[in-house]
């Protein structure tokens, strides 16, 4: 018998095993990638819990509110005496936090923020608060801004962002707080129109 009749014999005999390794491994490769990336997007801010600027939102362990945004140009006085790089204007959003427990720990929630620019036919732009951004900027900037462990009454802090100066034409910014015990849940205000 030839070397090919016996390769022919052998997957005959063994058709039925070649044809479940065939449906199964791509099946088995799917469930873990699957796991893997259900995994990704728990950990990741994928679910906003959507208001807009003025309203009152329970999320995480408190009350938040977003107030109107304030809009500095980069030409104004004040944008000078930030020292705003060329062609960037900043945006301000004093956010007011009423906590109402704590986390875990013990200790009232810590946030991270971020300014989301949607809409318009152009990509999704986003910025960090300055504080954690690599912008620096001069002169009298706000005292707290950003969420505090430390204070467990009602408080605001101002979060600023440094954008171009196009930003939030014709677009819709957002603010987005991100509390990492809430994810894949994150808060997200509507801003618009900014002033």
């Amino acid at each position: 018998m030839s070397r090919a009749l016996k390769r022919v014999g052998w997957l005959r005999r063994n058709r039925r095993a070649l044809l479940a390794i065939l449906v199964l491994l791509p099946a088995t490769l799917g469930i873990v990638f699957a796991n893997q990336w259900i995994g990704y997007f728990d950990e990741w801010p994928s679910r906003p819990v959507n208001a807009t600027a003025g309203d009152t939102l329970d999320y995480g362990n408190a009350n938040w509110q977003v107030e109107p945004a304030d809009h500095v140009s980069g030409d104004s006085a004040q944008g000078r005496e930030r020292n705003l790089p060329a062609g960037t204007d900043l945006v301000v959003v004093t956010v007011d936090v009423d906590p109402t427990g704590t986390g875990p720990d013990g200790v009232p929630d810590l946030c991270s923020v971020r300014l989301e620019e949607s809409g318009g036919g152009a990509a999704t732009r986003s910025w960090a608060n300055v504080p954690s951004g690599s912008i620096p900027l001069d002169g009298a900037g706000p005292e707290l801004t950003s969420c505090s462990s430390e204070l467990s009454t009602p408080y605001s802090f101002d979060a600023e962002f440094v954008v171009p100066a196009d930003a939030g034409e014709d677009t819709t910014l957002a603010v987005h707080i991100i509390v990492a015990g809430e994810l894949p849940e994150y808060a997200r205000f509507t801003l618009n129109p900014v002033d």
